[in-house]
């Protein structure tokens, strides 16, 4: 038999098989269809439009969705738990020859019955048992209230999730804004220096110009020239990623509503005002990590009660109904009852080892609560340094956008009273736009900044308990939060997550 039994586990032994090349193209066939389902898309995309899309479509916002419904599902199954065991048991009992047995006298020595059978060769036996443990169901609730606990922090980790998705969203729709005013204006100037650089070499062939400097014009046409592609590449860039953070069809052009002309005005800058100590309270009171950290504080003090609780002796209740086909017996049915106390005698010795782990987690949750307390300030004092700083760069480059723009506006009456050529012109428009273009990046990066301020500080641009709202619902309520002069408002924790 024992053979017979190796030979079958063998031969159903699990054999190694690669995979599949079919089998690989049909999954992603059946994830594309899933993963890029655009939804309604309406142009031109405002700020809120785009911010709203990445809360709805973007594959990480739905990843920690799907988190936070796992463990409010983990709460019920410790619910689950503290009911009473249920177990069922049918079975077919059966011998190869007749049960008989006799009695023998603990007197004499002598047999006192007959041999006689009491159970029948061929028998059905049935069993229904009920096992409570009352202190182990107790202590089930008490985990069940961690689990709800998890659920509170799953959702404080999807609120991290839409912060970041929601900062990166906003850096790049002010990137791909920059983008479609800056590109029609490199595409030209690339257009031109390449009809320039022809005429160059067209003049050195004819001998019209000296070759040295032809050559020169050339090398200083070349390297603007190379500064107008990088500052396309990064462009081009931004409008991938931008498509990306939403689900935006990559092969359709992307339209957004940026305000026109006027973009780049520093009134369209957003202000951060107040005082850099209220800033730190509304991020203590926001920030979804030391929400987190404190709902991890309240779930490890729990864990130390329950190391107590766990080594007390449990009462235990045990109730069997049974059934027996044999016909020798006088009642077919009956039903056993015990009740006890009952205590692993392994939890009694580890007891005072397991509550001083529980001891040192409940001690780590307060210094990393600490840690990150110290780290939140300091990311407050950069974030509002960085935004500082970058504003003061941005009033500079202003400052030199309007200087190139007089500098362009003599170039060409220059160019028109004959006083510069054609080349000379085309290098003073080359430095102009760059300067311009530098502008507008130094615009998308306090745009940057601010909104990296505004994910340091934890506020939601959403309503934070409405979680898988449609487009224009979300769109609705971020562009209320962003009209609102006084944005960084503090939001209380609830009672109950005070307590």
């Amino acid at each position: 038999m024992a053979v017979s039994g190796l030979c079958i586990l063998a031969s159903c032994a699990p054999q190694q098989k690669g995979v599949d090349v079919a089998e690989v193209r049909a999954l992603v066939n059946e994830d594309l269809s899933k993963v890029y389902q655009h939804g309604a898309i309406e142009a031109p995309l405002r700020l809120e439009d785009v911010l709203a899309r990445a809360l709805v479509y973007n594959l990480d916002t739905k990843v920690a969705e799907m988190d936070e419904l796992i463990a409010a599902d983990d709460v019920s199954l410790e619910q689950l738990r503290s009911l009473p065991s249920v177990t069922g048991k049918i079975q077919r009992v059966g011998r190869s020859n007749t049960g008989g047995s006799s009695s023998f006298s603990l007197l004499t020595g002598t047999q006192s019955l007959q041999e006689s059978v009491s159970t029948e060769q061929y028998r059905n036996v049935g069993q229904l048992t009920m096992e409570w443990n009352l202190l182990d169901a107790g202590i089930n609730l008490w985990r069940a209230k961690s689990a709800s606990d998890r659920v509170l922090i799953a959702q404080e980790r999807r609120r991290k999730v839409y912060h970041g998705v929601v900062q990166d969203a906003y850096s790049a729709f002010w990137r791909v804004a920059i983008a479609q005013q800056s590109l029609p204006i490199l595409d030209g100037l690339l257009m031109e220096t390449n009809e320039q650089l022809a005429r160059i070499e067209q003049q050195i062939e004819q001998n019209l110009v000296p070759l040295g400097e032809a050559q020169g014009a050339r090398s200083t046409i070349r390297a603007q020239r190379e500064q107008l592609i990088n500052m396309k590449q990064g462009l081009d860039l931004a409008e991938i990623e931008l498509k990306t953070l939403i689900d935006y069809p990559l092969d359709e052009p992307i339209v957004l509503a940026t305000g026109g002309k006027n973009l780049l005005s520093g009134e369209n800058l957003p202000k951060i005002k107040g005082d850099i100590a209220k800033f730190e309270e509304t991020a203590f009171l926001n920030r979804p990590e030391i929400r987190e950290e404190l709902l991890n504080k309240r779930i490890s003090t729990r864990d130390m009660k329950m190391v107590i609780w766990e080594s007390l002796p449990g009462i235990e209740l045990l109730f069997t109904y049974n059934y027996d086909s044999n016909k020798y017996l006088a009642y077919n049915n009956w039903i056993d009852g015990i009740v006890g106390l009952t205590q692993s005698i392994n939890k009694i010795i580890t007891a005072p080892a397991r509550y001083d782990r529980a001891e040192n987690v409940d001690l780590l949750a307060d210094k990393r609560r600490q840690a990150l307390i110290a780290a939140v300030i300091t990311q407050i004092h950069v974030a509002k340094a960085r935004y500082d700083a970058l504003s003061e760069i941005y009033d500079e480059n202003e400052k030199s956008a309007e200087d190139a723009k007089e500098i362009l506006e003599r170039a060409y009456n220059y160019k028109g009273v004959g006083l510069m050529s054609d080349a000379e012109l085309l290098n003073v428009k080359i430095d102009s736009t760059i300067t311009l273009i530098n502008r507008a990046f130094a615009f998308s990066e306090v745009q940057d900044a601010y909104g990296r301020f505004v994910t340091t500080m934890g506020v939601d641009l959403w309503d934070a308990d409405d979680a898988g709202l449609s487009v224009p619902d979300y769109a609705k309520q971020i562009r209320k939060n962003l009209d609102d002069d006084n944005l960084f408002v503090m939001t209380a924790l609830n009672e109950g997550e005070a307590s």
